[in-house]
């Protein structure tokens, strides 16, 4: 028996694919005609499996949460990639079986290496240019929930990011930028990624919740809809290196058929349920998956916290994925002051000193200079990168020789 829908809703995350790539698989369940949809759900977990499988992963099994959308059940940790658009081009009920045939874009991790660790995120603000915007609805709080939210949303999004801290009030700047909220905020970026322990950050503004009215004449009558702007504008930072990584603007109008005096709590589920609330989510999703696409393979930078005797702390952790015996390299950052630039910038220089990892924490790493007469030259805020291949084949055996030299000294 043929289902009638043979295409689901896609799940269109980006047109952005660098380095993605598509993998098809089939899946099937045993019938269950007493509970079809679950009978679906086993054969869109079966197929999935497969295509994880053939996209080199250890994945056992996944758990469908909605139509043409899954969640990887705790598993993503274990995959060398990640989903990041999925589709079922068809499914059709045959010879007591549920079938399903799907399509799936994943990023292979394993061709990235700066993917190997998750990168720390500080979010916000996002605050409303227009207060008087917040005045329809008494949705005053309306930018610190959406901030909230967005952070919750890009906790969720991917096991490669990090989002470690939320601000929902305005950064206080010392300097006028004249307006310009990209330029003060990278002016004191290097300064909240030092606070906070991050590298990248997620900030920017809210610049329209109005309202207005429009009319639509027929041919004898006229028709007045209340409406609502929304407009946001977001912008990604590597504070360490000072640079904008990504921005873009967000629109969505919506109907607002409310009475000009009823009031509603941003935090509250029915604000959300309203066709505005509803647009202003489907907006915050979008921008998550955009920053995701916008951090694919953008380096992972460590900075060095804490100094005892003959080891050191990182502020990158299980939680990035580091693990006991991952080897980090030193780099140093010479600043550039650039005539026609406000902006001082930073270029990192790669130092032949090699660490390695000795215990792991959440957020925190212990490490060991492989030649501890390195230590010396390590100080507090160094910059650590991850050691690429070619990196260790060419220090480990200086530093096996120099290790050797050591010992016959005494």
């Amino acid at each position: 028996m043929k289902l009638t829908k043979n295409l689901l809703p896609l799940l269109i995350l980006s047109s952005f694919t660098v380095n993605a790539q598509w993998y098809s698989s089939e899946g099937r369940s045993v019938l269950n005609e007493q509970d079809i949809d679950q009978s679906r759900t086993n054969a869109i977990s079966d197929a999935m499996v497969t295509v994880l499988r053939s996209a080199g992963t250890s994945a056992e099994s996944v758990q469908v949460i909605q139509e043409g959308v899954l969640e990887v059940d705790k598993l993503m940790l274990k995959t060398n990639g990640e989903i990041h658009d999925m589709r079922i081009v068809h499914e059709e009920i045959i010879g007591g079986y549920y079938t399903v045939e799907v399509q799936a874009d994943i990023y292979p991790f394993s061709t990235c290496p700066q993917e190997k660790y998750a990168k720390s995120i500080f979010v916000g603000p996002f605050n409303l240019e227009d207060r008087q915007d917040a005045q329809l609805g008494a949705i005053y709080n309306s930018d610190e929930v959406i901030t909230k939210r967005l952070f919750k949303e890009l906790k969720g999004e991917s096991n490669k990011l990090d989002p470690r801290h939320v601000m929902t009030q305005q950064i206080a700047f010392t300097n006028n930028s004249e307006g310009d909220i990209e330029l003060q905020t990278l002016k004191v970026a290097k300064d909240v990624a030092a606070k906070y322990d991050v590298q990248y950050l997620v900030f920017g503004v809210l610049k329209d919740m109005s309202d207005y009215y429009e009319t639509t004449t027929y041919t004898f009558s006229e028709e007045t809809t209340h409406k609502r702007n929304f407009k946001m504008q977001i912008y990604l930072v590597d504070a360490i290196n000072q640079l904008t990584l990504f921005q873009k603007e967000y629109a969505a109008i919506s109907q607002w058929p409310y009475d000009l005096t009823q009031r509603f709590d941003p935090n509250s589920l029915s604000f959300w349920q309203t066709d505005y609330g509803y647009a202003i989510d489907l907006k915050i999703n979008e921008a998550v998956r955009d920053v995701r696409q916008a951090l694919y393979c953008q380096p992972t930078m460590a900075t060095i916290i804490a100094k005892y005797n003959d080891q050191l702390v990182m502020n990158l952790g299980h939680r990035n994925g580091v693990k006991k015996g991952d080897k980090f390299q030193l780099i140093r950052s010479q600043y550039l002051s650039h005539q026609t630039s406000q902006l001082p910038n930073s270029i990192f220089m790669p130092d032949d000193i090699l660490l390695s990892v000795v215990s792991v924490q959440a957020d925190r790493a212990i490490l060991k200079a492989n030649d501890p007469i390195d230590m010396s030259n390590i100080q507090i805020r160094d910059m650590l990168t991850p050691a690429d291949q070619m990196t260790l084949q060419r220090l480990q055996p200086k530093v096996t020789a120099s290790n050797t030299d050591n010992r016959s000294v005494y």
